[in-house]
């Protein structure tokens, strides 16, 4: 694996090989001709973009209308739909504006500069100072290296994402390391590749189109005879089993105790939580026995008939109960988006009962856990803590009390985090988690809310030290991957198929040099297997060696193994 950064670049040997020299110093040149798979990639993009163009063009034709453009001091610019860009609006204000903004900001979402824009929006052209616009112009300069690096190693690029002042590469190379004599022909092409001017173009595919292409991943697939609720095939499995287990051991580490509560209950139960009457038609619901049931859309009602099913005393408190349970939502047709929205999909639910005087420390643990999930899949995040609404139920003093709490948690939590006046729920504050994908996107998985009003409609109390029996315990829901499937496909983005090895489901691939290895290669594959490893042999007779580790780097497998017989000696029968 070579790695290569703008301070510089780290050599690990990823075969016994030498690279290729260059002239005089010995470094590596730009290969002739390029690798094959730059060109396969460009036919599929030329084709793909060739497509997106003709869309975006009818619909500048047919689509197009007069919208408001409104700046951040309030002034609205006109503008038409699909067809004026945020440069274009920039360029309107001043011409060094326009040559000064990075990136744009519309309604909150980053946004191209060439890309038009779509409705009525809010506008925010953002310099190099903004963190947002540092990110995206070396996100791109990242992608300037990694085409030199394309062009002179032939490896295939992994994972390289923008850093704090700077960006890197990381790249499987089948022979040879990076070496420090690399660096002037690298730094030279990469200034060449600019002089191209080569353009940062959007392609947006159709949802069919994505589909079809993912396929080759075979990881997950949804059908017709079952809307919004997703198949997931063995890889898609593993990978899905895997964040459930990794979760399961944070539990473990946390003091959480894991439940399993049934999927269906009387509409009884959703009366008394009060779901019925403001969601019932978000949910499957059928008679039975001359009864209404449906299917549980949310865990927090079962879960408080398990806290109240025996008296219940201070010594138990805080009570965290752990939920991988099914959910059902009956979301419309029309606002299923693949795995991001669907209705039949789990989550890594849990619910706090707590002492009020608890809800400083079980949120600051709750925080601890977010960040040491969301730094093992190398997310950010932003917090923004809502406060009590204008119509809410309870007692003010207690609202004031829990967002005091709140506040403290995140102040020691030591990350930046927003306050938003109002926009708590009206049975409690909370802290609104979102996470930022690989391409800027923000996206709320995680959430951290208070709530008093369950603990009333279900009456649920504990015995106080001093005996009293009355005491009303608060519930603290939270969540951080959320939706199973949600996080799925923004790691599917995230990663871009190159899955991390303890998520990746083809971690091995062992390839025999020839025929007469194959016998070997299924045996070494079969150990890998025993101890735990996603692991394949490829024993396809009609393809030679180099294609078998081709195939295998297309398919972005971890560690790909060649067997040979001079190796069997060091492999125990």
């Amino acid at each position: 694996m070579g790695q290569a950064n703008t301070d510089g670049a780290k050599h690990k040997e990823g075969g016994k090989k030498k690279g290729k020299e260059g002239s005089g110093d010995g470094g590596r040149v730009e290969l002739k001709p390029w690798p094959e798979y730059i060109n396969q990639r460009l036919d599929i993009y030329n084709k793909l973009k060739a497509e997106h163009d003709a869309l975006l063009a009818e619909r500048a034709a047919k689509d197009s209308k007069p919208i408001k453009v409104t700046l951040p001091d309030g002034k609205q610019v006109d503008a038409e739909s699909w067809k004026t860009t945020p440069y274009q609006v920039a360029a309107g204000i001043s011409q060094g504006l326009a040559d000064n903004t990075v990136i744009a900001r519309v309604n909150r979402v980053v946004w191209d500069l060439d890309r038009p824009l779509e409705e009525d929006c809010s506008l925010e052209l953002l310099k190099f100072d903004d963190e947002e616009a540092q990110a995206v112009y070396w996100h791109s300069s990242a992608h300037i290296l990694g085409e030199a690096m394309e062009r002179v190693y032939g490896g295939c690029l992994c994972y390289g994402p923008p850093i704090e002042n700077g960006f890197y590469y990381d790249m499987y190379l089948e022979e040879g390391g990076v070496s420090s004599n690399d660096f002037t022909g690298l730094e030279n092409l990469c200034k060449k590749i600019m002089k191209e001017k080569q353009t940062f173009e959007r392609l947006e595919v159709s949802k069919e189109t994505l589909l079809e292409m993912f396929k080759d991943q075979e990881l997950f697939f949804f059908h017709e005879l079952s809307p919004g609720s997703c198949f997931f095939l063995p890889k898609g499995s593993y990978i899905y089993n895997q964040l459930i287990d990794f979760i399961r051991q944070e539990y473990r580490k946390r003091g959480f105790q894991e439940v399993v509560t049934p999927n269906i209950y009387n509409s009884k139960l959703w009366q008394t939580s009060g779901h019925w009457q403001h969601y019932s038609e978000n949910m499957f619901s059928f008679e039975v026995e001359k009864e209404i049931f449906a299917l549980k859309p949310m865990n927090c009602p079962g879960h408080c008939l398990m806290f109240d099913h025996r008296p219940r005393s201070w010594r138990e408190l805080p009570l965290r109960m752990a939920d991988f349970g099914v959910l059902h939502r009956n979301e419309l047709s029309g606002a299923l988006t693949g795995l991001t929205r669907v209705r039949r999909f789990q989550q890594d639910d849990a619910h706090i009962f707590c002492a009020m005087e608890q809800i400083e420390d079980e949120i600051k643990s709750c925080l601890d856990f977010l960040r040491s999930v969301y730094d093992a899949f190398g997310f950010t995040f932003k917090l923004n803590l809502s406060t009590r609404p204008e119509k809410f139920l309870g007692d003010v003093e207690v609202w004031n009390e829990a967002e005091k709490q709140l506040e403290n948690s995140l102040n020691e939590f030591g990350e930046k985090w927003v306050l938003n006046p109002g926009d708590g729920a009206f049975y409690g504050p909370k802290i609104d988690i979102e996470i930022k994908d690989a391409i800027g996107r923000y996206h709320q998985c995680a959430t951290i809310q208070l709530d008093f009003q369950l603990p009333i409609r279900f009456n649920l109390t504990y015995v106080s030290p001093d005996g009293d029996d009355k005491k009303r315990p608060v519930i603290i829901h939270r969540a951080i991957l959320g939706s199973v499937e949600r996080m799925i496909a923004i790691l599917v983005e995230n990663f871009g198929g190159k899955w991390p090895l303890w998520l990746s489901p083809q971690q091995v691939m062992v390839v025999p040099v020839g025929p007469t290895c194959d016998e070997y290669a299924q045996k070494v594959k079969e150990q890998f297997h025993h101890a735990g490893f996603m692991t394949d042999v490829d024993l396809d007779p009609g393809c030679t060696l180099n294609k078998k580790i081709r195939n295998a780097q297309l398919a972005q497998y971890n560690f790909i193994l060649d067997a040979e017989l001079k190796q069997k000696s060091s492999v125990s029968e």
